[in-house]
């Protein structure tokens, strides 16, 4: 097995790298600076480099705003992007994964969503991750889909995630306001990238797949966690996720769990060895 990744430096392709190098895996890792991805003669290029036995995409422009302000780079990057990665991997016989994202539902679902469950969009950014999973599934015969939930985890980029957004204001004594409506099922880099991997190494059958840390949270109830790891007291103010207008859509409520797969461990547990491991300072 031979993995070629697309987006190496944002928090997946940290993660599944340091999965691959645990594992004596052959892996190999592009940036925005080894290769541009809405060109494709640059993709086609850089997979017959390598010539991986599998693809992995996890390139994209992430947040309902960015994606309103900009739907055409959201397009080229999140959808067109795709199909050159996807056509390619049919043309050669290799094994394509898209990464894809709750977003892909409307949010109004109480319980779990399930692969077994029909994506509703509203907005740019639901559109563009919808989409790239149809160009996947409709271009590759040999793909998975994998969907992952809102994520915390090392990064070599810049980019902050919500779990260190708060990390960071919580040692800075800044005052919180956290949504005490919205849920979801926050989900550790490391664990899905090791589920990710052995999903690859098992060949389980083609298809969409969920990957997340087991349970549902509130954001408020993610914030009071995150206080209660860090011994550190902090002033948290319950609002709702209205209370953060955005240019289109958010969902609400986007819990996710596999029925394909077995359950990973619980978001608490999973939180607990990423603060003690990366962000908990002596």
């Amino acid at each position: 097995m031979k993995i070629l990744l697309f987006g190496n430096t944002g928090a997946i392709g940290t993660a599944v790298e340091k999965v691959c190098a645990e594992r004596k895996i052959d892996y190999i890792g592009l940036s925005h600076s080894d290769v541009e991805v809405t060109d494709s003669l640059a993709v086609e290029a850089a997979i017959e480099r390598y010539r991986p036995t599998i693809v992995i995409n996890a390139v994209a422009i992430i947040g309902v705003n960015l994606c309103e302000e900009d739907p055409l780079t959201c397009f080229n990057v999140n959808v067109i992007a795709v199909s050159y990665m996807a056509r390619e991997c049919e043309k050669k016989g290799i094994v394509f994964v898209q990464l894809s994202s709750h977003a892909v539902f409307d949010g109004f679902k109480d319980y779990y969503y399930t692969e077994y469950d029909t994506p509703v969009v509203k907005g740019m950014y639901a559109a563009s991750k919808y989409m790239s999973e149809v160009f996947a599934m409709n271009l590759c015969s040999m793909q998975y889909v994998v969907r992952f939930p809102t994520m915390f985890g090392p990064r070599r980029n810049k980019k902050l995630g919500f779990v260190d957004k708060v990390v960071e204001k919580i040692y800075k004594g800044e005052p919180l306001k956290i949504a005490s409506d919205k849920t979801d099922s926050p989900t550790y880099t490391l664990d899905v990238a090791s589920a990710l991997v052995a999903m690859l190494e098992k060949e389980v059958p083609y298809g969409v797949y969920h990957l997340a840390n087991a349970g549902i949270a509130t954001y408020y109830d993610i914030v009071k966690k995150l206080v209660e790891l860090l011994g550190i007291d902090a002033k948290i103010e319950a609002v709702k996720d209205s209370d953060f207008p955005a240019l289109a859509h958010k969902s609400l409520k986007t819990a996710m769990k596999s029925v394909k797969l077995p359950p990973l461990r619980a978001w608490e547990e999973a939180l607990a060895d990423y603060i003690s491991t990366y962000l908990k300072k002596e």
